[in-house]
């Protein structure tokens, strides 16, 4: 029996054991680990495989792979779920399960249109561009990509100002094909075409030489005009954040209050504080509204504070105007106390911020503890800082490249300003994930990312995708930043995802013609 039949009528154990390792690289490549450099290798075993399945098992094939890889990546959805909602451990278990089972599904679909591609030639061009395609259209939860993987390596990061994110997804996927198809060449004992491997090699030499040359060539803001932050990280944890008592929450302030004030603010453009850190919503002026006494007076006391410092202060709190439902805002209040921008932010998490659903049946409202019941911004916003405009970002919009691209250009802003809360992570590997889906947005848009969060990673990364200043985990600390500005440009920023929609329109063609020759070789034989 050949190994062909075998595949399709037998030994699961190999499909299996390719799936198992596809996954496994997948997980290790990710900061939890640090295993970058087996990212152009990670596919290589399904790849191996795909070509002698049915179609029904090469599609099993990539959900399992997909499937058990997302199981290890997002395995802090258990603390999360456990210490946020309360859920047993059994149930947060299959809350995981079922979010694996579901992001798993374009793994599957990317081994059942690989599948056929790989047995053509141009596949190191159209298997990368399925990927691609299906990275870029598939409405996923926490969304991210292979490139991720290259976030604390420059050189292969400086591509993106020209592709996206997209661009380091495409070459590792390419490598993967090159060397899937040596191996079955030699497994087989079949001479592969060598414009292959050559191809790959072009490729991949095309990325590292352009990211050689872009890296000496940058900007490094020597001349360019300096913005100064003061950065607090305060460790509010998830304990922290679930007692809700005046007197506790009152203690959170008084944290942030003595950081601020014990921190050298000379020459200081603005203090930041981050998502989330003001505990009680802020509402200076709502004197008079049913149990908000705790709220107006807390609220003005850090009017006070900023009136003390004479420093701007941009930070993290909930508002609830009237007659309207909780938005989650980043506030900048200037040096005399009066607010001058507000941000509320505009892509709400699911099952964080509000129960999908909850608005057609509005019993799901609250039945999950800690799920709140947000209303989304209309807007993007830029804040006023020192010399430069920095774009208003919360929490998980930062990893959205196209979104972020079009409030940077609609705004005018210089930098990228995002305040987070990875307090329901605790010390899992979801903080350091988190960081690494935001930073490609650096070097895509040639701007610098501060990013600010309540328990850590706090980080600014340049317009080179280079770490200027980073924290662990559960420091509380106070820091003080300088930020050179330099007026960056990039392709990506002025074309947006051309790059992406290309790679859609390869497949389309790819699968279209493919179908043509089918159709055209049966009539053939049937005449």
């Amino acid at each position: 029996m050949s190994t062909q039949s075998k595949l399709r009528s037998g030994p699961w154990w190999k499909v299996l054991l390719c799936a198992l390792a596809t996954a496994a690289m997948l997980v290790a490549i990710l900061p939890d680990h640090g295993l970058w450099y087996l990212t152009p290798v990670a596919l290589i075993p399904l790849f191996f495989v795909l070509p002698d399945l049915s179609c029904g098992r090469g599609f099993l094939a990539g959900w399992l792979a997909g499937t058990l890889a997302n199981m290890g990546i997002f395995h802090w959805i258990v603390h999360t779920a456990v210490t946020m909602s309360e859920f047993p451990f059994a149930l947060a278990l299959l809350v995981l399960l079922a979010f694996a089972m579901y992001s798993g599904l374009p793994f599957g679909l990317l081994a059942l249109v690989g599948r056929s591609l790989l047995k053509r030639r141009g596949a190191v061009w159209t298997v990368p561009a399925a990927l691609v395609t299906l990275e870029f259209l598939w409405p996923n939860l926490f969304p991210w990509h292979l490139g991720n993987a290259y976030f604390r390596v420059p050189l292969l990061m400086q591509g993106m100002d020209l592709t996206g994110i997209y661009g380091g997804s495409f070459v590792s996927t390419a490598v993967a094909v090159a060397a899937a198809t040596w191996l079955r060449g030699r497994n087989r004992g079949d001479r592969v075409p060598l414009s292959v491997p050559v191809a790959a090699a072009i490729l991949v030499a095309a990325w590292t030489g352009y990211g050689a040359i872009r890296l000496q060539t940058l900007d490094r803001g020597e001349s360019a005009p300096t913005l100064t932050l003061a950065l607090v990280q305060p460790d509010i944890t998830a304990e922290d954040k679930k007692r809700r008592d005046g007197k506790s929450r009152k203690a959170l302030f008084a944290r942030l209050k003595g950081l601020t004030e014990s921190a050298d603010l000379e020459g200081v453009d603005a203090v930041v504080w981050p998502e989330g850190a003001f505990s009680f919503y802020f509402a200076p002026d709502s004197e008079g509204r049913k149990g908000w006494t705790n709220i107006v007076q807390t609220s003005r006391r850090l009017v006070a504070m900023v009136r003390d410092l004479e420093k701007p202060l941009v930070f993290g709190s909930l508002t609830r105007p009237l007659n309207s439902r909780t938005r989650n805002s980043l506030v900048m209040l200037g040096s005399d106390g009066r607010e001058v921008e507000r941000y509320d932010k505009r892509v709400l998490l699911a099952f964080g911020e509000y129960m999908p659903l909850s608005d057609t049946f509005p019993f799901l409202k609250k039945k999950v503890k800690e799920v709140s019941d947000m209303v989304g911004g209309d807007r993007a916003v830029s804040f006023p800082v020192g010399p430069g405009r920095a774009l208003g970002s919360i929490c998980y919009e930062a990893i959205f490249p196209t979104l972020t691209r079009q409030s940077l250009i609609e705004t005018g802003s210089n930098l990228i300003l995002n305040v987070t809360n990875d307090a329901w992570f605790g010390t899992s590997g979801a903080p350091a994930q988190h960081l690494m889906v935001q930073a490609p947005r650096t070097v895509e848009l040639r701007v610098p990312l501060v990013r600010l969060t309540e328990t850590g990673i706090s980080a600014v990364i340049g317009p080179s995708g280079e770490f200027a200043y980073e924290t662990e985990l559960h420091e509380r600390r106070v820091d003080r930043v300088v930020i050179p500005m330099v007026d960056g440009s990039s392709v990506y920023r002025e074309v947006g995802d051309v790059f992406a929609w290309a790679c859609v329109a390869l497949v389309i063609a790819s699968l279209a013609t493919g179908y043509f020759r089918r159709k055209k070789s049966l009539s053939t034989r049937i005449g």
